[in-house]
Order: C-alpha cells, then structure tokens, then sequence
C-alpha cells in the first residue's frame, strides 16, 4: 500500500512536469530531483528495512522521525510541487488552487513564527504524550503520527525555504532566525532522552539495553538532528549574501 501510494505520488508528480513544460513553464531540473529524492527517502524509511528495526528500537525510531522532518520534508517542498500543479492543470482548477494558496489559513500557516511554533508543539507534544506509545501499539495512529510529523515539518521548511508559491514570502535574515531557534529545540529534546537513566515508553521498557538504546535515540536527535539545520541555515546565509552581492552590482 505505501509503495503504491509513493509510486503514485510520483507518478502524478511526473506527469505535472511534462505537462507544465509543454506548456512553456519552466520546471527547474533540480526541483525534479529533489521531489525524486524526497519520495524516495520517504520510501526507504516506511517500507524498508528502518522500519522494523523502529519497531524495535527507540533509536531507530527517531532516526525515522529524522529522515520525515530534516530530509523528506526539505527535499518535498524544493520539488515545488505546488507550482509544479498550477503549471499543469487546465485554467479553472489552477485558479481555484491558486485561490487556496492565498487563503487566509494558509498565509496564517505560513507566518514564520507560526510555522516554528507549530513544528516544536508537534516534536514536544508527540514525544511526551501518551500519543508516542499509542502510536508504537497500533498501526493506524502510527501512520497518524507518522503523517503529522511530516506534515508538520513541510510546515515548518515551506517558511524556511519560501519555494514559491508561497504567500508573503520571509526574507532572508528571518528564515536563518527560524533554523537557528529551531537548532536548540531539537538539541535540547535529544539531551532530554540522553541523560534519563529510565525508559520513557513501556514498548521499548522490556528490550534489553533499553535505556543504552534510549541514549542513543537522544544522541541521534541531539547530534544528528541539527546537522540538516545547520547545513540548511548555512546555505541560506550565503544565497543571502549573493542577493545582496546582485543588488550592488
């Protein structure tokens, strides 16, 4: 079912591509690429072997979690798969989309502040909920909380990366302030489970080494969760430093 949702996907996405181009609208090849890369990371961490070894181990889990918030949300948002749709589809459903994309709850959604807001009350929320142990015993909030946090992510990096088309775009200064206020958040949820000398799930409560493998699920969210932030805010301080460079020449 999840091969066949992400074949899909990507189906559809291709079929947005040629359609778009006949029609003279540029689609950048990278932008391919990156919704490619996208699908299949996501793929790769629903359908493969991860997700077993997340069943198992807490550690395994969160690198899960981190594949959907640093790397497949990221890479979804740069296929553009929005402008990609209002490329291809017939005038009036491309109206009535790009109708949608300026509604009010999207432009609320996607205020910076409201975007990082929203992604850490989902990381916090989910992880100290009962949700997180819900999710580990039955399979359809899982795929619930799997979906939210991908979601929420794409939330979180449509603000950062401002692919158009989205609304009211942040400049470039705010969405560094973004990354670098999300930076701690993270690593501060990571060192939470890193230092507890106790299991925080009773799922995970009767493997053995659970709190050895609990320390490393917060090595992983401490170390490995920033790096995709860190990398991203690094590039967008030098795409702001070319912008400015342009806007002198």
């Amino acid at each position: 079912m999840i091969a066949l949702a992400l074949a899909v996907s990507a189906a559809l996405y291709a079929w947005g591509v040629l359609r778009a181009r006949a029609r003279g609208r540029i689609v950048p090849r990278g932008a391919l690429v990156a919704f490619a890369a996208g699908v299949a990371v996501l793929g790769a961490a629903l359908a493969g072997p991860l997700d077993g070894l997340s069943d198992r181990y807490l550690s395994w889990h969160m690198v899960q979690h981190l594949l959907f918030s640093s790397v497949v949300a990221p890479l979804l948002v740069l296929g553009a798969p929005a402008r990609v749709a209002l490329g291809a589809l017939p005038a009036v459903q491309a109206r009535a989309l790009a109708r949608a994309l300026a509604s009010k709850p999207v432009a609320f959604l996607s205020q910076p502040s409201v975007a990082w807001l929203q992604f850490v009350a989902v990381l916090y929320v989910v992880h100290f909920s009962p949700l997180y142990e819900a999710a580990l015993e039955n399979e359809t909030i899982h795929a619930c909380e799997h979906t939210l946090f991908l979601v929420s992510a794409i939330v979180f990096w449509t603000a950062v990366l401002a692919v158009a088309p989205v609304p009211h775009a942040p400049s470039h200064p705010v969405r560094i302030l973004l990354l670098f206020l999300a930076l701690p958040v993270t690593s501060f949820l990571g060192f939470i489970f890193f230092v507890s000398h106790r299991p925080f799930y009773a799922h995970y409560a009767a493997t053995a080494g659970a709190v050895s493998d609990q320390a490393n699920a917060g090595a992983v969210m401490w170390i490995a969760g920033g790096a995709p932030l860190f990398i991203a805010m690094l590039a967008l301080v030098a795409a702001w430093g070319e912008r400015e460079r342009r806007l002198e020449t």
